[in-house]
């Protein structure tokens, strides 16, 4: 904290944006062309906190990919869409930052809050893809012990995994597609995932990092056969 304090400069870490103290002050910022620069490892190590370490790392693997275009906003027709989303409204509030865009979609950083929970909220990773349409409602998340011990027993799930629960909140005509979604996603962990028609949510279920930033990048190839442009 010391040396950071010491240091000429001033990092953003959501934007990777290089201040100095006096601009910090007056709120005029360097060139768009530093706007979203990388952070050096050496910048990171001289931030406080392992978590903000953490986050800056997976956000300069963000910002190395050409693909994602940084907005500072959703457009309302879209908020109103994610807003909807099952993904996110069964928290009982959430918050978003570092927003990208890409040919297939949004990937971004959504924080969601519970009213009983006392511990800070973290930035998760989300992405928010377009499929054709399977005119039905689907949310999966992944067992409890109890759920997975119980589940050899009942047959409540109109879709069958053995990690993943199905709830369906719209029974869909298109199940062979469905089920050909979710077989590729259910093979990772740690996953919210739920398909609304035309829209693919999949979110983490952690603190924003690199490694799930792969893990999604990963996600996107195996499902570049059944994504399609957005809007």
């Amino acid at each position: 904290m010391k040396q950071s304090l010491a240091d000429e400069f001033i990092i953003d870490p959501e934007t990777g944006v290089k201040l100095t103290l006096e601009q910090a002050e007056s709120g005029i910022w360097l060139s768009h062309d530093n706007q979203f620069r990388e952070i050096t490892e050496e910048e990171i190590n001289k931030l406080p906190y392992e978590d903000e370490q953490i986050v800056v790392r997976a956000l300069n693997h963000l910002r190395s990919n050409t693909n994602y275009l940084k907005l500072d906003y959703f457009e309302n027709e879209d908020f109103d869409i994610l807003e909807s989303a099952i993904t996110l409204s069964h928290y009982d509030d959430w918050t978003f930052s570092n927003l990208y865009s890409f040919e297939y979609g949004f990937i971004f950083s959504p924080a969601p809050e519970t009213n009983v929970s006392h511990i800070l909220t973290q930035p998760q990773l989300m992405l928010w893809l377009k499929i054709d349409t399977i005119k039905g409602h689907y949310y999966f998340r992944e067992k409890t012990k109890a759920e997975a011990f119980f589940d050899k027993f009942r047959n409540d799930d109109e879709l069958k995994f053995d990690n993943y629960e199905c709830f369906t909140f719209k029974k869909s005509y298109q199940i062979l597609q469905v089920k050909r979604i979710i077989d590729i996603l259910v093979t990772f962990k740690g996953l919210e995932i739920e398909l609304k028609d035309d829209n693919l949510f999949i979110k983490s279920l952690r603190l924003i990092n690199k490694d799930d930033v792969i893990k999604f990048e990963t996600i996107l190839s195996r499902l570049n056969s059944i994504i399609k442009p957005f809007h």
